[in-house]
This record gives structure tokens, C-alpha cells and sequence, in this order.
């Protein structure tokens, strides 16, 4: 084998190593944008998740709430009755 063959396969060999590098590079790169991606794909439905426990939570609590305020009110109905009802035993 002569040297300018010598050289060009030599030539050859290092270009095919550079295109392989690159192709390396590059599906690198893609396979970074898509766990990229992915990630936030994950953090968004992380976030979601957490909105929708603490919309839940803050209706449990605001029904908590509501039912409370009810017995409340229903006992102090109960005792202005009770009251009212004394009164006339009284009359």
C-alpha cells in the first residue's frame, strides 16, 4: 500500500470517527431534551397533584366549617327555645 492511500484511509478512518462523534453527540443531546422534558412533564403533574390536595383539603375544612357554624346556630335555637319556653312556664 502506497502513502497517499495510506493517507486516505487514514483520512477515511478519522472522518468516520468524527461522524460517529457527532452522531453520539447528537443522540445525546436528544435523549437530554426529552428526560428534560419529561422532568417537567413529572413537576407539572407534582404540581397539579399538590393543587388538587390542597383544593380538597380547603373543602373538607370549608365544610368542617359549615357544619359547624350549623350546630351552632341549631343549639343556640335550641336554647332561645328552651328560654322562650321557661318564660311562658313561668307566665
Amino acid at each position: 500500500m502506497d502513502f497517499s492511500t495510506q493517507m486516505s484511509n487514514n483520512i477515511a478512518h478519522l472522518a468516520e470517527g468524527v461522524r460517529v462523534d457527532a452522531a453520539n453527540r447528537e443522540e445525546a443531546m436528544r435523549q437530554e431534551a426529552q428526560m428534560s422534558q419529561h422532568e417537567s412533564l413529572a413537576r407539572e403533574q407534582c404540581h397539579r397533584q399538590q393543587a388538587s390536595e390542597q383544593e380538597r383539603v380547603q373543602r373538607e375544612d370549608a365544610l368542617k366549617r359549615d357544619k359547624l357554624q350549623k350546630q351552632e346556630a341549631l343549639e343556640r335555637e335550641r336554647m332561645l327555645e328552651e328560654k322562650a319556653a321557661l318564660r311562658e312556664e313561668r307566665v
